[in-house]
């Protein structure tokens, strides 16, 4: 099983429960203890379209208050339960699609850098910088 399939197994019917932007990262957490660190661009696609992106969250745009990603991002993701997860083998570039027609895209970005890791009960899934995966399995005890 590729490593895109054994996630999609992992995450398939939850829905993303929480997002948390903090200092240096952004958290998307999943029910069941899974969870995903963002530390490179991502965006949340909606119909086709991009409804937010990581650069989105304190600008304005002409509105009468700044965007709080935090808040819209729990917004676009709530209630939707995951369907597919797909992982680009050339560059690490992580897509989770989810019920609605909506998709979390995260593109790994950097040739040195760590672009996200995602936690799921016994399994790590890193994206390293180059866009390789580093993938740690732990055994039960």
């Amino acid at each position: 099983m590729d490593v895109a399939a054994e996630v999609t197994a992992r995450l398939a019917g939850r829905e993303a429960i929480d997002v948390q932007r903090r200092e240096y990262d952004w958290a998307f957490i999943f029910a069941d203890d899974i969870g995903l660190r963002v530390e490179c661009p991502w965006r949340i696609l909606v119909s086709g379209r991009i409804a937010l992106g990581r650069d989105d969250h304190g600008q304005k745009f002409g509105l009468s208050s700044a965007v709080d990603g935090q808040e819209t991002s729990r917004l676009l993701l709530r209630n939707k339960s995951v369907q597919e997860v797909s992982i680009r083998s050339d560059t690490g570039d992580l897509a989770i699609t989810f019920s609605g027609h909506t998709i979390l895209e995260v593109l790994n970005a950097s040739s040195g850098y760590e672009g996200w890791e995602l936690h799921t009960a016994g399994l790590t899934v890193i994206a390293t910088g180059g866009g390789e995966l580093a993938i740690v399995r732990q055994s039960k005890s």
